[in-house]
């Protein structure tokens, strides 16, 4: 069946009740339980005894975006609430004191008494605060995200790329590891700065890092995780099949939203052709069972490239939906921090952090790719945050 508004109506439906799982499952400590957790979203929550690990900076990113968006279509105020609610958490990730210039703009990892944060995890944070600030208007929001930006600028070179991992304790320590494909995803942030404040400097930052990153495509379309040939323990990225294949990224966080802000810069034939073989790479492989998360983020990334190149893709997602996706959301519970989040972790193996079995786990990273195709699906959205449309002001 294809896309008809009943349809797209439904898919719209159930984006929705993904971000409802944001909003009922935020943590909210009140007198006399006081506790710093105010505003986190849930990394994953484990469904048989209600035990859960909460977010850290990836996980506000994620969660935001997608609360950003439904607060753009519905205009439901519940969803702006829980958003400015999980960006406090974010600012005080974020370190902002001028006495330390050189990590100015830098999102701690998990807690603001972190020792370190990524900047791959980062870079989701601050694309969060720009569709925060596109649906409020609060400069504080478009503050943070070119602080992080601008730090990002002051310590880049086109040999060493961005930095990946700040060290705050027991001295500050920047460093620079791009040995993993996906770390020139830090430059997603740039493109959709760059769209509103048209920094050149920005615009360079993407281009290169894309490079880069081109340079993990193979012959046949794929992206490798990185150069080694070492086969890997599987997680959400690598492979569960044999060989060679663990070596292939499957969730690839969203990188295509780099080489399509590439194309749009350059029009270049080499962005548009990787994209093309990519799609191609994913039309004879999208769809395997493990990991959970590869297949939205694979149809994330099969529909913007046909947006963008005028192909259509959209039977195929629509052909791997149901068991891939739509089975795995949560559509009945008394749970709220079950209900509407997507099911599937990928991280420990066949099991959880609480052991049970992966299946029993609803978790960020699933939710917010979910979310994201249904969001392109209904119409309505672009899922923002791994989107190269992004989530322009209205």
């Amino acid at each position: 069946m294809g896309l008809t508004k009943a349809t797209q109506q439904g898919y719209l439906k159930r984006a929705l009740l993904a971000a409802d799982w944001f909003v009922n499952s935020q943590l909210g400590e009140h007198r006399p339980h006081w506790n710093a957790d105010r505003g986190r979203f849930l990394y994953y929550y484990y469904k048989k005894d209600g035990q859960y690990v909460p977010g850290i900076n990836w996980t506000q990113g994620r969660a935001i975006s997608i609360l950003s968006e439904a607060y753009q279509i519905t205009k439901n105020k519940k969803y702006l609430d829980s958003a400015e609610l999980g960006a406090r958490y974010l600012i005080a990730l974020q370190q902002m004191d001028p006495f330390f210039p050189n990590t100015v703009g830098v999102f701690k990892e998990e807690t603001p008494q972190g020792e370190r944060g990524g900047i791959l995890d980062g870079a989701q944070a601050a694309s969060s605060f720009i569709f925060l600030y596109n649906v409020t208007g609060n400069k504080e929001y478009l503050r943070r995200a070119v602080a992080f930006c601008e730090f990002g600028q002051k310590h880049y070179s086109n040999k060493k790329g961005l930095p990946s991992m700040v060290y705050f304790y027991p001295k500050i320590e920047i460093e620079h590891d791009w040995s993993a494909c996906i770390q020139w995803c830090s430059a997603i942030p740039f493109w959709h700065l760059y769209k509103i404040k048209k920094d050149k400097r920005y615009k360079d930052i993407i281009i290169n890092s894309t490079n880069h990153m081109l340079e993990y495509q193979t012959s046949g379309g794929a992206f490798l995780h990185d150069h080694s040939k070492d086969i890997p323990k599987p997680n959400h990225h690598h492979g569960y099949g044999k060989g060679d294949d663990r070596l292939l990224l499957r969730n690839d966080d969203g990188l295509i939203t780099l080489v399509l802000a590439a194309y749009r810069i350059t029009k270049s034939d080499v962005y548009k052709n990787s994209c093309l073989r990519y799609a191609e790479w994913l039309l004879a492989n999208a769809g395997a069972d493990r990991p959970f998360c590869a297949f939205p983020v694979q149809a994330n990334t099969l529909l913007d490239i046909g947006k963008e190149f005028k192909q259509d893709y959209t039977p195929f997602v629509l052909s791997k939906l149901d068991k891939h996706l739509l089975k795995l959301q949560v559509t009945t519970s008394k749970d709220k921090k079950a209900l509407g989040g997507f099911c599937g972790e990928d991280e420990e193996g066949d099991t959880g952090i609480f052991k049970g079995n992966t299946l029993d786990y609803v978790s960020t990273r699933m939710t917010t790719y979910c979310a994201g195709t249904l969001l392109r699906l209904s119409g309505k959205g672009n899922g923002a945050i791994f989107s190269v449309n992004g989530m322009d002001k209205k």
